[in-house]
């Protein structure tokens, strides 16, 4: 990716991207963060499989820089890995027992 000089403004629910899945499934992905778009990693339309094989490190989506006064209560709000985790084990019990 690249760094953009007068970087875009996203809120919370502005769209960052659309991941088209094989099963037909698409998903809008939002940035979650207020904030300057600062980069995108461009490297997941070559490889798109990153985002499940290095999730935490190259298979990032973008990096947003929030306003140093909302940075705190942003980082506090964060799930820690063990707690995201957790929460995707749930959402896949929940679909799996609805199926």
């Amino acid at each position: 990716g690249k760094f953009k000089r007068g970087a875009q403004f996203l809120t919370e629910l502005a769209p960052l991207c659309k991941i088209y899945c094989s099963d037909g499934e698409e998903y809008t992905i939002s940035s979650c963060v207020r904030g300057r778009l600062m980069e995108v990693n461009e490297n997941i339309l070559h490889k798109p499989s990153i985002l499940q094989e290095k999730p935490s490190t190259e298979g990032y989506i973008a990096v947003v820089l929030p306003k140093f006064e909302e940075s705190k209560s942003i980082t506090e709000g964060l799930l820690t890995q063990k707690q995201y985790e957790e929460v995707v084990v749930k959402r896949i019990n929940a679909t799996t027992a609805t199926s």
